[in-house]
């Protein structure tokens, strides 16, 4: 009983030295790598947002919130998609479930997300804060 659990934590900590660590170590090369552009890159599109927010008139600004929700509710139908492609590559039932289970999760607040969008009317005053979804 003992050496079969010695075998069984030797390959254990095979397969964590073969496999896990060297994923590992390409994910942090790649976080090392790319960290501060990708930063780099969202803040300048912050600043862009905050820009063209500052500069629109009340009528501009609502037809942003509602292209800004309509980009979101795509990305979520695009990852729901995702998920239910990979529930039927699953290969256990259980993890199937899952992903069904998720993408729901995902598809049910978008009707409130765009009603929330357009009800959203602007003051277009210059202080008025940026939409915030939530």
């Amino acid at each position: 009983m003992l050496e079969i659990l010695a075998v069984v934590l030797f390959l254990l900590a095979l397969f964590a030295a073969l496999i896990v660590l060297p994923i590992l170590v390409v994910i942090k090369a790649a976080q090392l790598l790319f960290e501060r552009p990708l930063n780099e890159v969202v803040g300048a599109v912050n600043e862009v947002r905050g820009y063209h927010w500052r500069n629109a008139d009340a009528v501009e600004r609502e037809r942003v919130v509602r292209k800004a929700c309509a980009w979101r509710v795509i990305a979520r139908v695009v990852g729901v998609r995702a998920l239910v492609s990979g529930a039927f590559v699953a290969t256990s039932s259980t993890i199937g479930f899952a992903c069904c289970l998720a993408a729901w999760r995902m598809l049910k607040p978008i009707r409130e997300e765009m009603r929330s969008a357009c009800a959203f009317r602007s003051t277009g005053a210059q202080d008025e804060p940026r939409y915030s979804p939530s």
